[in-house]
């Protein structure tokens, strides 16, 4: 296992990480912010920098890691696992940057799933609702935020981390 540190947002450091590997067997998407930088994502530059974060680089990972992917020799080909939201597929109305990227991921996950099936690329994406950490506390400032989205959760709680 290798750890390897990039800025997700610049372009010449993803692609340098990318041109590192050779083979890859997994990838998971990870990259996640609202309000990068403390920009306020209803305006049109906190909307950018959100959809630069949330879906620009790790798409632009993913296809820069294609040809490492194509090359895993693991059981069954490579694997991406892009992290999605339940934001995506309802209206969180705080966070709309982060909200159109993630649906942005769920509509590359389709994409690209079907168009790297042949290469033994398994392309899959999982999304969460609400999970209690630092990214979102800021949502326990506005109790109808909290109950917005607990009305969709069974459990009636946020997700823990572990």
């Amino acid at each position: 296992m290798t750890y390897r540190q990039l800025q997700i947002t610049d372009a010449e450091s993803v692609n340098a990480l990318a041109a590192h590997f050779d083979r890859l067997d997994v990838l998971i998407n990870n990259a996640g912010a609202n309000f990068p930088g403390g920009l306020d994502e209803s305006q049109p530059d906190g909307f950018d920098a959100s959809v630069a974060v949330n879906l620009t680089a790790p798409y632009r990972l993913t296809v820069g890691l294609y040809k490492a992917l194509k090359a895993s020799t693991a059981a069954g080909g490579a694997s991406v696992v892009n992290l999605a939201s339940m934001s995506a597929l309802r209206a969180v109305p705080m966070v709309p940057g982060y909200s159109a990227a993630k649906a942005g991921i769920i509509a590359v996950t389709r994409l690209l799933a079907v168009k790297w099936a042949k290469d033994g690329i398994r392309v899959n994406a999982v999304a969460p609702g609400a999970i209690d950490t630092p990214m979102t506390a800021p949502m326990h400032a506005v109790p109808a935020i909290v109950d917005a989205e607990l009305a969709h959760v069974p459990l009636g709680r946020f997700g823990r981390v572990d």
